[in-house]
């Protein structure tokens, strides 16, 4: 299951609607290992919900990337993927609150679906 070209909404921009407010922050969690980071339009000052990046795949389903590392983001995504940190046991949730069929851990995207530097986020 590869994602491919545009986003669940059928334009370049892959994106949910915003379903995840602060209930939902990983802040304070003290075990990093019980943290899930989930691909995002970049957050701005006072924001109080974040927008998640959804992925059409090749079978047609939508899918919610996450991934189990920070580390692992950024491999999978590149250094300039917006991202949010959630509990991990709050993925499914969010995977339903998104509208996504199903969530793919630690899948890389191929160099032309990631965020590149120069390039403005609106």
């Amino acid at each position: 299951m590869t994602p491919v070209g545009a986003g669940a909404n059928g334009s370049d921009s892959p994106v949910a609607p915003p379903v995840i407010g602060q209930e939902f922050a990983g802040r304070g969690v003290r075990d990093q290992s019980s943290v899930a980071y989930v691909p995002s339009q970049r957050l701005r000052k006072g924001d109080a919900e974040a927008v998640l990046e959804l992925r059409n795949i090749d079978d047609g389903r939508v899918a919610m990337l996450a991934f189990s590392s920070l580390e692992q983001l950024v491999e999978g995504c590149g250094e300039e993927q917006p991202w949010v940190a959630v509990p991990m046991d709050r993925v499914d949730e969010l995977q339903r609150l998104s509208g996504a069929d199903l969530v793919l851990w630690n899948v890389p995207l191929s160099p032309e679906l990631r965020h590149s530097t120069g390039k403005e986020e609106n």
